[in-house]
């Protein structure tokens, strides 16, 4: 029997390109797709074993953008039963403008994206039921934060559900916009979590602390394991509640785009192939992939590029 992994979130339509002349004249635009938790399924689905069926579960709608994301996710193996396709909308929409330095600035367009009811009406509830109990469960403070209150703790309790789930907050002061409301809920979803991956940047954001170290006062979980990124390293507490640092140099930066997010991808992977794997060893492959990631544009490398490692 397979097992089954979960990835659940918004996966939206991309505008990248130069815009700088666009007040004179048409400037050339990408369109891709985007989204932290799909990017996360991308490089799980790569990596796991073929004992493992990758899923993505969102809401779309019947528009064409729709029926290409559905493609898109079929193209990389990624199985879409848990897909709603009903929304009157099309997906939400984000542009990533770059100015004459080279710097870039993010908008969203996301208000009436179909992702935002993907648990409302009897089809939400019958996709509650069939999500829950996965073997890997995965999803975002993104994913939570575009939910009313009901249906965010629907998706707490499903995560609960899993054998091993994983939670990444990704905290963005667009989305989360009261501090005091994330902090409660990125504290609530940590006690119902195995894996906490967690930003140093978005927790010092969030929480205005100065020290990594913090984060394992402000979430003090003995349950789950919970890895920080900070600078050039991976911080982590296990459950024997020691904490340990491995060094992972980055070499070459292009675009840090989805270098967390296939972090997470890998990791979730390689302790999904073999549950035995030291997390140091795990934190050491799954960077592997982080670093060749980040040597390319985009947020999701070709497959040709993806690091040889064996999993």
């Amino acid at each position: 029997m397979y097992k089954k992994a979960i990835f659940l979130g918004e996966c939206m339509i991309e505008l990248n390109g130069d815009i700088s002349s666009l007040e004179n004249n048409s400037s050339n635009i990408k369109i891709n797709f985007g989204g932290d938790t799909y990017n996360s399924a991308v490089y799980f689905s790569r990596l796991t074993n073929n004992k493992t069926n990758t899923f993505y579960s969102t809401a779309l709608g019947k528009d064409n953008f729709s029926k290409k994301m559905i493609s898109r996710f079929k193209n990389e193996n990624i199985k879409c039963d848990y897909i709603r396709t009903d929304g009157e909308n099309p997906p939400g929409l984000y542009s990533i403008e770059i100015n004459k330095k080279g710097e870039r600035s993010f908008s969203y367009w996301r208000d009436q994206s179909p992702s935002k009811y993907i648990f409302l009406g009897s089809k939400g509830k019958k996709l509650v039921k069939d999500i829950n109990n996965a073997d890997v469960f995965y999803y975002t403070g993104i994913s939570a934060g575009i939910l009313d209150e009901k249906q965010r703790k629907d998706l707490i309790k499903i995560g609960s559900t899993a054998t091993i789930c994983g939670f990444d907050f990704n905290y963005r002061s667009q989305l989360h916009y009261n501090k005091k409301v994330s902090q409660l809920l990125f504290n609530e979803i940590n006690n119902r979590v195995d894996i906490h991956f967690v930003s140093f940047d978005d927790a010092r954001e969030l929480f205005k602390i100065k020290n990594p170290l913090e984060i394992f006062e402000i979430i003090n979980e003995k349950k789950n394991l919970i890895l920080i990124r900070y600078k050039n390293s991976i911080i982590f507490k296990n459950k024997q509640q020691e904490i340990k640092t491995v060094t992972v140099p980055h070499g070459e930066v292009v675009d840090t785009t989805a270098a967390g997010d296939a972090f997470n991808g890998s990791f979730l992977a390689i302790m999904n192939n073999n549950k035995n794997v030291p997390v140091e060893e795990n934190i050491l492959i799954s960077h592997s992939v982080t670093r060749e990631v980040i040597k390319h544009r985009g947020a999701i490398i070709s497959k040709n590029k993806m690091p040889k490692i064996k999993t």
